[in-house]
């Protein structure tokens, strides 16, 4: 087939989310997918949060739950515990992998090795997209609607000048270690000019003596390259009361993830975006995958009504963008601005908001990490301890 409903432009949580709705709802999908493995080469820690994973019927199987985390300043830190986990760390593959099994299941075809290169515009009006593979290397795929799942290039977006694409973003780097001394049950978060200027460092236990070990850093409040710190954190990590004795690299991660904020529009006549190329992954720290899957499926939804009505228009598409920003747009423009905030902060600045955490409990704190600013939780705590707001504020 040449035609479909739906073509996707890249085969992430996003695109697959987006896939399995909209085959659901009778649609024909077709997800192109440059990589020749769903979920490889894997771009990103997998950090997460057990609720959200829960209701998007993500199994327990893929996800391991973290019972301590701390987060180290130069010359502070702070120890949050949890009888029950609330954050945790996917298996990243395997979650990929799943979330194509049930687009899949619903209809949608999957075709891996096959890179989208330009979306088809006629009239200012997108009408599907070139692609190439091995065997067949420029044919075109008409489709009614074109989603854009292309991660940070968002390239989709640009080269149909829905939107120019994004200038700041997070660069991250990190091992994959076998790490048989290390403790599965605590992740650090590390911050300070030393270990991740402009950005923070992780340690992230996923099981099975395995292990994440990262430094992102937000370009262009940096020039530093995250490699650049990546060896001395591992070969440091005992400074942090973390044994890498014997730990070894299996694999090496890079990736890049926009942090503009959400971009605007992010949907055009005939074209879609999820994901990180619709930048709706939060700033604050950087983990996408389950906000993507939400928006995969919440445009999955809009696109299975266009489809339906024979509107594929800027404005009927766009229904899509006001439901997103009105469920989550607050909270990821607040996270948006804390992160312009912190990343300009020298490492007394650290010590002295660290010191301010440990007000908060640990579920105010994994909400904080979740970019829930709106939730009850914070008014409770101002109204209890004024000084966080007035030392946000600072």
């Amino acid at each position: 087939m040449t035609e479909f409903d739906i073509a996707v432009a890249g085969g992430g949580p996003g695109g697959l989310a987006f896939a399995e709705t909209a085959a659901r709802a009778g649609c024909s999908v077709l997800v192109l997918e440059q990589s020749k493995e769903i979920g490889s080469p894997t771009r990103t820690t997998g950090g997460s949060f057990v609720e959200d994973l829960r209701a998007l019927g993500i199994p327990e199987h893929l996800y391991h739950p973290i019972r301590t985390c701390r987060f180290v300043s130069p010359n502070n830190g702070v120890r949050y515990d949890y009888d029950e986990p609330v954050l945790c760390v996917i298996d990243v593959r395997g979650v990929f992998q799943f979330l194509a099994e049930r687009a899949i299941v619903a209809g949608a075809r999957i075709n891996i090795a096959t890179t989208a290169i330009e979306p088809l515009v006629e009239e200012q009006r997108v009408v599907g997209v070139r692609a190439k593979n091995a065997t067949r290397p420029d044919f075109e795929i008409r489709s009614k609607i074109l989603v854009d799942a292309t991660g940070y290039h968002a390239s989709m977006l640009k080269q149909s000048r829905t939107h120019p694409g994004y200038k700041r973003f997070g660069v991250g780097a990190e091992y994959d270690l076998y790490a048989p001394h290390c403790s599965q049950d605590e992740a650090l978060l590390i911050v300070g000019s030393q270990v991740a200027p402009a950005g923070y460092a992780w340690i992230f236990p996923w099981g099975k003596n395995r292990v994440r070990v990262g430094v992102g850093i937000i370009h262009a409040d940096s020039d530093a390259h995250p490699d650049a710190y990546l060896d001395k954190l591992v070969e440091r990590a005992d400074r942090f009361g973390v044994n890498f004795k014997n730990a070894q690299p299996v694999e090496y991660h890079f990736g890049l993830i926009p942090s503009d904020g959400l971009g605007d529009p992010f949907v055009g006549d005939g074209i879609m975006a999820v994901g990180d190329a619709a930048g709706q992954a939060p700033a604050l720290v950087g983990e996408g995958i389950r906000w993507a899957i939400k928006a995969g499926r919440m445009a999955g939804k809009v696109a299975a009504r266009a489809i339906k009505a024979g509107d594929f228009s800027r404005e009927f598409l766009g229904q899509y963008q006001k439901e997103w920003k009105a469920a989550f747009g607050k909270n990821l423009r607040i996270g948006y601005e804390i992160n312009k905030k912190i990343s300009k902060f020298d490492d007394a600045k650290w010590d002295e908001k660290t010191e301010l955490l440990k007000l908060l409990t640990p579920h105010q704190f994994g909400q904080a990490l979740q970019s829930n600013f709106l939730a009850g939780w914070t008014l409770k705590l101002a109204w209890s301890h004024p000084e966080i707001l007035s030392g946000a504020l600072r």
